[in-house]
Order: structure tokens, then C-alpha cells, then sequence
């Protein structure tokens, strides 16, 4: 069995420093439960992030589904640079449906979750996802953990786009089962940032 290389996480490289020291707030970009939402807010003293799952095709056609950390100007405009694409297969396709504009603001809500005050320790896990030759690691979740209190797990659905939000020890746990959990400074080895 070989190792593909790691589906890195989206993202500027800059992201994960600023998180791993300043979180202060976190919530579901809309919706709930708050568990599984389709993005999320975090927050620290100078920056916005929002925390979405993308897709990845690998070379044996597997799905993988990496996190993905964005200010939240980057995804809008990415999104905006995407619409006209897919606004062209649609009508390719014979559809005569119309697309909404991506050029409206990400507005933070003010009602998001305060991050307890104190040290804690951030960790990316990445996903095993093992087939019949090949296994693939994929980067699809933080893992924030205060000192005393609930860790925050932050990560990507392994079946949908859905992001998974979460305090619950016991589904961390479970989530966790099929990861590798690494430091920052491991994660920076291995993908090259």
C-alpha cells in the first residue's frame, strides 16, 4: 500500500499562525444545529476567518474533502471567479437557471461563542482515508484545546459539505478516531509550509 501525499489545508499560509495563538470567538455561520453548518466564524482580535470544506479530486478519483480557512474578501472572491463558470455549464446544459451575484458582503453575526480567555493548543488533524492500494491524509479539521474547559473541533464532513462544530467530547472522540493529529510545526514539515 503507498501513501499519497497530503491534500493540504485551503488557505493562506499566514491563517494557522494567527489561530494557533489568538482565537477569541467561533460560531456557525448560520443556522442549526450547530454542529453541522455549512461555514464557520473564527475570530481573533485583528482577523475573520471563515472555515469552509472543499473538494478534491485525487488521482484514483477519490472525493476527499479538505478544510479550507479564508478571510472572508478571499471567499467571496473566489466564489465570484467560480459563479461564471457554473453559470456557463448550467446553460450549456439547456438551463435557464439564474445564479445570485457573489458580490454581497460577509457580515460576521454578533452573537458568536467567546473563547475562554487562556493558552491552548491547536492541532490540524488529517483524515486517513485508506483504499484498496493507497492511503491519502487529508487535512480536514482543527482541534483548539484549552487548558481546562471543552475542546473546539473545528473540520469537514467526510460524506458532504457540511462542516462539523463541535464542544461534545464524545463526538470528538469519534470524529478523531480516523486522524492523525499534528502540531503546527509537524503540519508545516509535512505539507511544505
Amino acid at each position: 500500500m503507498r501513501t499519497d501525499d497530503l491534500v493540504p489545508l485551503g488557505g493562506r499560509a499566514d491563517t494557522l499562525a494567527s489561530l494557533s495563538t489568538g482565537l477569541t470567538r467561533f460560531g456557525p455561520a448560520c443556522g442549526a444545529p450547530d454542529w453541522l453548518v455549512s461555514a464557520i466564524w473564527l475570530c481573533t482580535p485583528d482577523e475573520t476567518f471563515v472555515a469552509t470544506a472543499t473538494v478534491e479530486i485525487l488521482s484514483d478519483g477519490y472525493v476527499a474533502r479538505p478544510l479550507n480557512l479564508d478571510r472572508p474578501a478571499d471567499l467571496t472572491a473566489q466564489v465570484a471567479a467560480d459563479l461564471p463558470d457554473v453559470q456557463g455549464r448550467l446553460i450549456g446544459r439547456g438551463s435557464d437557471l439564474g445564479l445570485p451575484s457573489a458580490d454581497g458582503k460577509l457580515v460576521v453575526p454578533p452573537d458568536l461563542t467567546l473563547w475562554p480567555a487562556g493558552p491552548y493548543a491547536m492541532s490540524i488533524l488529517v483524515r486517513l482515508a485508506k483504499r484498496a492500494l493507497v492511503t491519502s491524509r487529508i487535512a480536514c479539521a482543527l482541534l483548539f484545546a484549552p487548558e481546562t474547559g471543552s475542546a473546539l473541533l473545528v473540520g469537514t464532513d467526510v460524506t458532504s459539505l457540511a462542516m462539523v462544530l463541535s464542544v461534545d467530547a464524545g463526538l470528538i472522540k469519534h470524529y478523531r478516531q480516523s486522524c492523525d493529529e499534528l502540531t503546527l510545526d509537524e503540519y508545516r514539515q509535512l505539507s511544505g509550509n
